[in-house]
C-alpha cells in the first residue's frame, strides 16, 4: 500500500480512476451492448508510468461526472485519509460505495497476502510465524480503527473438519471432479448443514456472511445459485458411488461392525402443485398434509445411526414393497461378512411376506414391531411379567411366547400407556362431539336427514377418528328418514393402552437384548428430525424432478457429515442410550442439537481491522476471534482445531 504523508498537496494522493468499457454480447442471434466499470491504478515501474486494474466495479449506476470523485474517495479510504479532507461535501452515495468498494480491495489484498504466506510455509502450521511472534510495536492513531468484514467461521469450521475427516474431497476426486468443482461441492455440503436454503440463499452467505471461503483457500464473492446448481447435479449424478465410499469410510474410521440396521421410510411434501412431476404423488403424509403431492425418503442406518444407504422414492409409494430392494442392493455393496445382518423394521413394514423372506434367507435375520392389533391367543405368554429397568429409570414389562422359530415378546410400557390415553381421550372426545352435532343437524330447518346420507356421515366420522369400534351407534328413523342419532361407549373394546407386540427371528438374544434393538428404531426416527429440522431436506422449492432428488440427496450427504459429531458429542444420551451403554447426559453446559451449536458457534466470526500508523501507512490485519469457553468445549469434544485460520497482516 501507498504510504501516505498528508503534508504532500492532495493531488499526489489520487492516483487512482475508473475507466469505462463497452463490450457487445452475442446471444440467440442478438448483440447486447452493456457498459463496464474498471477502478484503475496509475503507478510507477523501473521509471515508467504503468496502469494495473484493481478491480472490476461492474456496472456503477452514478453519473459520468462523479466517477473520478469516487474513485479518490476509494484511495482515501484505503490511504487513511478522511474524506473531509479531500472536500467540503461529500454525498452519502459515493460514501457508502467508496467503503464497499475499498473494502472489497483490502479483503483481497489479504487473501492476494495469505497465499503468499501459504507458499511460504506449511500450509497446516496453525501458528503465527517467528516474525510475527516477535513484539511489534507501532504508534498509530486509534481515532482511525475500524473493524469490518466480519464473517462466522465456528460453524463451518467444524463442517468442513468433519468432511476432511471423512476424506470427502479424495472421494469426489475418484469421480473426476476437478479441484475448483471439490471446493464447490465441499461449499455446499458446509452449506447445507449452517445455513440450510436453497442454491439463491447458500450463494448469497457464501458469498456475504460466511468465512467458508478462506477455511477453503478459494474466491467464493463471485458464487451463484447456477454454479450450486451445476455442482449439486454433479452430485446426484455420482450419488451412488460417494454413499458407499463415505459408507467404507465411516466403517474403518469408527470400527462399526453393520450387525444391526435400522430400515424406515419418511416423506417431505411441497406446498407447490408439482404438476407434470413423474415422482411428486399424493399419499398419506406424516406431518398430516394430504392435500400436498409428496416424495418417500428410504434410509438405511446402523445401531449409531450412521447412515448407509438411501433412496428417493415416488410419493404414497408403499412401504413394505421398498423393503427388499434396499436389502439386496445394501448386501452386494456390504459384501458378505460371514454373519447374518439384524434387520430392525417397524410395523409399517413388517408384513408376513417379508417376515417370511427374511426367515427364509440365511443373510438376515429380523425384529419387528408386530403388525396385528390384537395378540393371537394361540400364543402362550408367560403367566407372570418381568420388570426391565429402562435408561432414566423408566420401566418396561415384558411376558414372552415362542411359536416355532419366532420369539414374540409383549411390552407394556407405563410412558407409552399415558400416551395412548391422551390420544385415545382426544379421539373420543372429538368423535363425540362430531356425532352430537350431527343429532342436532337433523332437528334443523330443511336438514339432510336421508337414512343413507347420515349412515355415510357416520362412516366418515368413525374413519377420521378411528375409535368407532368402541360405539355402538344407533339411528332413530321413520320413513327412511333419520329422527335421531345415540350411541353408547363400550369400555370393553378398548385397547390396553401401552401395550405392544415384538417378534423376532434371533432365538438366541435374551429379552432385554431383543428390546433394547427395537428402541434403536429411535436412530432413525432422529436421523429423520435432523434430516428435516437441520439439514434442510424441507422445504424442497424445486419443480423438476431431477433438481429436487438432487436437493434431497444433498441434505443425505450432509448427514454423513452430521452423524460422528452427533455421536461424539452424545448430546441428551440419544446417541449412546440405544447402543447398550450407560445414558449420562453430559456434563459440560452446551445448547443441544446442531442449530444449537451453529447457534454457539456464531460468535466466533473472521474479521479485519484496519487503522493508520504514525509513519503515514495504513494497516489491515485479518484474524479470528478467539473462542470462548464454551466454543473451546466443543473444539474439543470434536477433536477439532479451534483457532482454524492464522493472522494475516497487510500494510
Amino acid at each position: 500500500m501507498l504510504p501516505v504523508d498528508l503534508t504532500y498537496p492532495i493531488s499526489y494522493l489520487l492516483f487512482m480512476f475508473i475507466r469505462e468499457i463497452r463490450k457487445k454480447l452475442v446471444k440467440n442471434g442478438k448483440t447486447y451492448e452493456y457498459v463496464q466499470h474498471r477502478l484503475v491504478e496509475s503507478v510507477r515501474i523501473n521509471g515508467r508510468p504503468r496502469q494495473h486494474t484493481l478491480l472490476n466495479m461492474g456496472t456503477l449506476e452514478i453519473p459520468k461526472e462523479q466517477h473520478k470523485t469516487l474513485a479518490n474517495l476509494i484511495e482515501a479510504n484505503l490511504s487513511g485519509v478522511h474524506p473531509q479532507s479531500l472536500f467540503e461535501q461529500v454525498d452519502k452515495q459515493l460514501l457508502t460505495l467508496a467503503r464497499h468498494f475499498a473494502e472489497i480491495i483490502v479483503q483481497k489484498r489479504l487473501a492476494l497476502a495469505a497465499r503468499r504466506s501459504h507458499d511460504e510455509e506449511d500450509a497446516t502450521q496453525q501458528v503465527v510465524s517467528t516474525k510475527q511472534q516477535e513484539p511489534s510495536y507501532r504508534l498509530v492513531d486509534t481515532n482511525s480503527l475500524t473493524t469490518s468484514s466480519s464473517r462466522t467461521i465456528g460453524a463451518e469450521n467444524i463442517a468442513l473438519s468433519q468432511l476432511k475427516d471423512l476424506d470427502f474431497l479424495s472421494i469426489l476426486q475418484e469421480c473426476n471432479f476437478t479441484e475448483k468443482e471439490q471446493q464447490h461441492a465441499a461449499a455446499q455440503i458446509c452449506a447445507r448443514m449452517v445455513h440450510p436454503s436453497s442454491e439463491r440463499e447458500t450463494a448469497r452467505w457464501l458469498r456475504n456472511d460466511s468465512a467458508l471461503g478462506e477455511l477453503l483457500e478459494i474466491d467464493l464473492s463471485r458464487i451463484s445459485d447456477q454454479i450450486l446448481h451445476r455442482i449439486t447435479d454433479k452430485l446426484h449424478e455420482h450419488h451412488d458411488f460417494i454413499e458407499n465410499r463415505l459408507r467404507e469410510v465411516t466403517n474403518d474410521l469408527f470400527m462399526l461392525d453393520n450387525k444391526l440396521i435400522l430400515y424406515d421410510l419418511t416423506n417431505t411434501y411441497f406446498e407447490s402443485p408439482k404438476r407434470g412431476s413423474s415422482l411428486a404423488k399424493y399419499g398419506k403424509s406424516k406431518e398430516k398434509r394430504n392435500d400436498c403431492p409428496q416424495i418417500t425418503l428410504a434410509l438405511v442406518v446402523d445401531a449409531m445411526g450412521f447412515p448407509k444407504r438411501s433412496r428417493i422414492l415416488e410419493g404414497g409409494i408403499s412401504e413394505p414393497d421398498t423393503l427388499w430392494e434396499i436389502l439386496e442392493t445394501l448386501d452386494m455393496e456390504c459384501g458378505h461378512e460371514g454373519y447374518p445382518k439384524t434387520v430392525v423394521i417397524d410395523a409399517g413394514i413388517a408384513t408376513e411376506e417379508n417376515l417370511k423372506r427374511l426367515r427364509e434367507d440365511c443373510r438376515f435375520e429380523y425384529v419387528a414391531v408386530s403388525r396385528k392389533r390384537k395378540f393371537d391367543p394361540v400364543l402362550q405368554f408367560d403367566s407372570e411379567p418381568r420388570k426391565l429397568m429402562m435408561n432414566r429409570d423408566k420401566e418396561l414389562m415384558i411376558t414372552t411366547a415362542r411359536q416355532n422359530d419366532e420369539v414374540f415378546i409383549r411390552c407394556t410400557s407405563p410412558d407409552r400407556a399415558l400416551k395412548d390415553e391422551a390420544i385415545h381421550a382426544r379421539r373420543k372426545q372429538r368423535m363425540e362431539k362430531e356425532l352430537t352435532n350431527l343429532d342436532r343437524s337433523l332437528r334443523k330447518p330443511r336438514a339432510r336427514n336421508s337414512c343413507s346420507v347420515v349412515y355415510e356421515r357416520i362412516g366418515r366420522i368413525k374413519e377420521r377418528y378411528k375409535v368407532g369400534q368402541c360405539y355402538e351407534i344407533t339411528v332413530h328413523e321413520s320413513q327412511g328418514k333419520a329422527l335421531k342419532v345415540s350411541w353408547t361407549y363400550k369400555e370393553d373394546c378398548v385397547k390396553q393402552p401401552g401395550e405392544y407386540l415384538l417378534r423376532t427371528s434371533r432365538v438366541d438374544l435374551a429379552d432385554e437384548e431383543v428390546s433394547l434393538v427395537h428402541r434403536s428404531l429411535t436412530m432413525i426416527e432422529s436421523a429423520f428430525r435432523w434430516l428435516k429440522s437441520e439439514l434442510g431436506l424441507r422445504p424442497n422449492f424445486h419443480q423438476l424432478d431431477r433438481r429436487t432428488v438432487a436437493h434431497a440427496r444433498i441434505s443425505v450427504l450432509a448427514y454423513f457429515m452430521l452423524a460422528p459429531v452427533l455421536n461424539r458429542l452424545e448430546w441428551g444420551g440419544e446417541f449412546t442410550s440405544t447402543c447398550g451403554k450407560k445414558d449420562n447426559h453430559a456434563p459440560w453446559d452446551t445448547p443441544y442439537g446442531w442449530k444449537g451449536l451453529v447457534r454457539t458457534m456464531a460468535s466466533q466470526t473472521r474479521v479485519t481491522t484496519s487503522f493508520n500508523c504514525k509513519d503515514g501507512t495504513r494497516m489491515d490485519i485479518r484474524t479470528t476471534l478467539e473462542p470462548n469457553a464454551q466454543q473451546l468445549a466443543l473444539y474439543r469434544r470434536l477433536n477439532v482445531n479451534p483457532r482454524p485460520l492464522k493472522k494475516i497482516i497487510q500494510e
